[in-house]
């Protein structure tokens, strides 16, 4: 993949991003498998974010006073997208809501008139006219890079079955933690303060965590936050109403998207933004995990996504919400991502989403 102005390859990095494919491959078919013994009607999920609570349509509308510096061929003054929603948690199993985790929106735009990355390189992977978007549930990403990246996945497959694997698979967290203390008790936070701070997916903010290009010359991520704080209790109240339900996000979705019980035009909104990097440099394209807080760093609204009360539960509309592709270089040229962890997604998603279809035996 050419690199833009603002990237710079790590050593080694198509050796570890050809291993991070495999593995994440690799991680469907050892899933599947497992979970096939407990429900033999089971299909293959996602390496990462199996667990949707939901799939919902939604319109996208960028506003109509978006200034000229920010205005692109996919962001255009007025212009509305149909879209698509999924709300996720962020584990490769799915796993009760009340477990450490984080929670992911993804975004599908219909009717861009502008063939994407994705669409170009792997053209039966994507259809026509589509554009996403993939956020979690916390600012930053926990690893700075691929390097980072394939250090902790090295721990987190590591086998341990038996005693020997045992010692090594905890001489392996030992090392990383040792190496990497701020990228792991980053990942520990991320699912502390989202099982404790997110009840409700309609009411959470989502971040790109990764940095992207936005035109010719603005490093920026994306972040998406209710535009109405309906629903939304004060913080200290999350901490203190334990959830009983082991889904209880898929619940809250449901109960604030039901027509019956909401009044019309009650409608659920999202703001959607970019937190522009003021003279962005390569470290902060290829790090990850740095924090953008300099004064000179702008937030800047681009549109609106627009939510109306839905039953989302039919059993055709759940069905392709899990066979449903979302990838983040499914974009056009100029919203690119950035960096070594984007660079490996492109390998990571593609080859999860391939042994995924053929398991499922559905078409690309």
């Amino acid at each position: 993949m050419p690199l833009s102005q603002f990237e710079r390859a790590a050593p080694g990095e198509a050796t570890m991003i050809e291993r991070m494919a495999r593995r994440a491959a690799a991680a469907v078919v050892t899933n599947y498998c497992a979970m096939k013994v407990a429900a033999p009607a089971v299909h293959a999920m996602r390496d990462q974010h199996a667990k949707s609570h939901g799939c919902v349509r939604a319109e996208f509308v960028v506003r109509d006073d978006l200034p000229p510096e920010f205005t692109t061929s996919l962001f255009r003054p007025g212009v509305r997208y149909p879209t698509l929603v999924r709300f996720s948690n962020g584990d490769g199993r799915p796993r009760s809501d009340r477990k450490l985790d984080g929670r992911g929106m993804s975004i599908k735009l219909r009717g861009v008139d502008t063939a994407t990355f994705l669409r170009a390189l792997a053209p039966d992977r994507t259809g026509a006219g589509e554009h996403d978007f993939v956020l979690g549930s916390f600012p930053v990403f926990f690893c700075k890079d691929v390097s980072d990246y394939s250090e902790f996945m090295e721990a987190v497959d590591a086998p341990h079955t038996s005693w020997p694997e045992w010692l090594s698979f905890i001489a392996r967290w030992f090392v990383f933690i040792v190496r990497h203390p701020r990228q792991f008790f980053t990942f520990l936070r991320i699912g502390l303060e989202s099982l404790a701070t997110i009840r409700d997916p309609l009411a959470a903010t989502y971040h790109s965590m990764s940095p992207y290009l936005f035109g010719e010359d603005k490093v920026v991520r994306y972040v998406v936050s209710p535009a109405r704080r309906r629903h939304q209790p004060a913080r200290w109240q999350s901490l203190l109403d334990l959830p009983r339900s082991d889904n209880f996000l898929r619940d809250a979705l449901v109960s604030g998207l039901d027509p019956a019980t909401h009044p019309s035009g009650d409608d659920v909104a999202f703001d959607f933004s970019i937190r522009v990097r003021h003279s962005a440099t390569p470290g902060d394209a290829e790090d990850a995990s740095r924090w953008w807080t300099a004064p000179r760093d702008q937030t800047v609204q681009l549109g609106r996504i627009e939510i109306p009360m839905q039953d989302f539960l039919a059993p055709d509309q759940l069905f392709d919400c899990e066979h449903m592709m979302f990838n983040p270089w499914n974009c056009l040229p100029q919203h690119r991502p950035l960096g070594s962890l984007n660079r490996m997604r492109l390998a990571v998603y593609l080859a999860a989403l391939q042994v995924r279809h053929k398991l499922n035996r559905v078409a690309s």
